[in-house]
């Protein structure tokens, strides 16, 4: 929980922000940056900063889609409620449809090709070390996460990889951090746009923000 204090500081912070270079993928992590800080008045910064140079709303979009596998869906609804009262997402209608076949088999694919991508060399092990604690939630992680929500077309992985950064700065997940930084670098994301991510967090969170740090410098990365 943020103080008062804390949320007038990261608002000031975020005013006098230039996005430049790289605006699209730096404004979409400090969304999903805000996203885990679950305040209203950050959120409307970051979009009020997406809108001034011209980020796509169905990126946005995107971003508060994924946000559920990092930070669960009570943050997820808030933030895609309050980016409606906002900004209007065309093509919303009813999607309560059965999943079929075709679509379960596609996310799957995409899943574990995707995951396989993100983890590198890494995969394996991940796959043991995981099913050898709870099955079902790398079976999850495949299906759902990579499958059905991070291989969605609509933005690419690079920049869904660096707003996972992002948001995983906030929360103080070291150990998937960690992981999603390599996956970064896994995808294609330049090390200096990595680097750049993490100094930007430094918007929301010291403690964060060192601790990315310190990641940073294990992988040799400045």
């Amino acid at each position: 929980m943020y103080h008062k204090t804390e949320l007038k500081s990261i608002r000031d912070r975020l005013s006098d922000f230039d996005p430049n270079p790289d605006p699209h993928c730096r404004i979409l992590s400090l969304y999903s940056a805000a996203i885990a800080i679950a305040d209203n008045s950050i959120l409307e910064s970051v979009i009020t900063l997406a809108t001034k140079n011209k980020i796509s709303p169905e990126h946005l979009y995107e971003i508060v889609l994924q946000s559920y596998l990092f930070l669960g869906f009570p943050k997820m609804i808030e933030a895609a409620d309050h980016l409606n009262s906002i900004i209007k997402i065309e093509g919303g209608h009813s999607r309560l449809t059965q999943v079929s076949y075709e679509e379960s088999e596609r996310w799957f694919i995409k899943g574990r090709k995707l995951c396989k991508k993100v983890y590198g060399k890494k995969y394996d092990i991940l796959r043991k070390r995981v099913e050898a604690f709870a099955p079902d939630i790398f079976r999850w992680m495949v299906f759902e996460g990579y499958g059905k929500v991070l291989s969605r077309p609509k933005l690419n992985i690079v920049d869904r990889e660096l707003a996972i950064i992002s948001c995983l700065i906030v929360e103080l997940r070291e150990r998937q951090l960690y992981s999603h930084i390599l996956g970064a670098l896994n995808v294609g994301a330049d090390e200096k746009v990595v680097v750049q991510i993490v100094e930007d967090m430094k918007i929301f969170s010291d403690k964060g923000y060192n601790m990315a740090k310190k990641i940073l410098n294990k992988l040799g990365i400045n």
